[in-house]
């Protein structure tokens, strides 16, 4: 679960803090504001739908569900670095954050769950910071990387190996069906409870 949410996550940072000079240089039309209307679209929608899923997901007694709509969501994070190799025009770029909007939404709550119930209720910081520190170090490369390559090869590059490092982190999600199949969730353990 850590190294597929590791992949995924470092595997932005090849482009994501290059995107909005793609975007001007690119895309017919693209601007600063594109980019910013672009974010804005993601946010909201993954803000906004997060809420029911998590809602959803909740009121399931079983694990199947976290891992499907994980699995749905990280087949939506694949579609999107594939859209921006065939984007031309602000809209089509709308819609691909609309996609990767949804696609964090089905993403994240079932993550967190899943993470958050298996964790091991002595070492919650240690392990948490093991995700944090991964992807810092996954996003560090990622950077310089993904920068040096668009430099020299172009973004389409770019954004094909943001492409594989989402479609490896599917395969490994989608390698774990076994550990969730036919699971009931189990209520967390905290060493220091919120009510006594």
């Amino acid at each position: 679960l850590l190294a597929a949410n590791i992949l995924s996550n470092s595997g932005w940072a090849f482009v994501s803090p290059i995107l909005a000079i793609y975007v001007v240089n690119n895309i017919e039309g693209g601007t600063i504001q594109v980019i910013g209307i672009c974010y804005f679209i993601y946010w909201m929608v993954k803000s906004i739908l997060q809420l029911f899923i998590s809602r959803s997901l909740d009121s399931v007694k079983g694990e199947g569900d976290d891992y499907v709509v994980l699995l749905l969501g990280q087949f939506f994070d694949v579609l999107v670095p594939l859209g921006f190799l065939f984007a031309h025009t602000p809209a089509e770029l709308y819609l691909i954050y609309l996609i990767y909007g949804i696609g964090d939404a089905l993403y994240v709550p079932p993550w967190n769950a899943i993470f958050t119930r298996h964790v091991d209720p002595e070492r919650v910081s240690s392990q948490w910071s093991l995700d944090s520190t991964g992807f810092g170090f996954g996003a560090a490369l990622a950077v310089v990387i993904g920068s040096s390559l668009a430099v020299a090869l172009g973004f389409r590059t770019v954004f094909i190996l943001v492409a594989a490092a989402e479609i490896i982190a599917l395969v490994i999600i989608s390698k774990m069906r076994p550990y969730f199949a036919g699971k009931e969730k189990k209520p967390i353990k905290y060493l220091f409870p919120l009510q006594k």
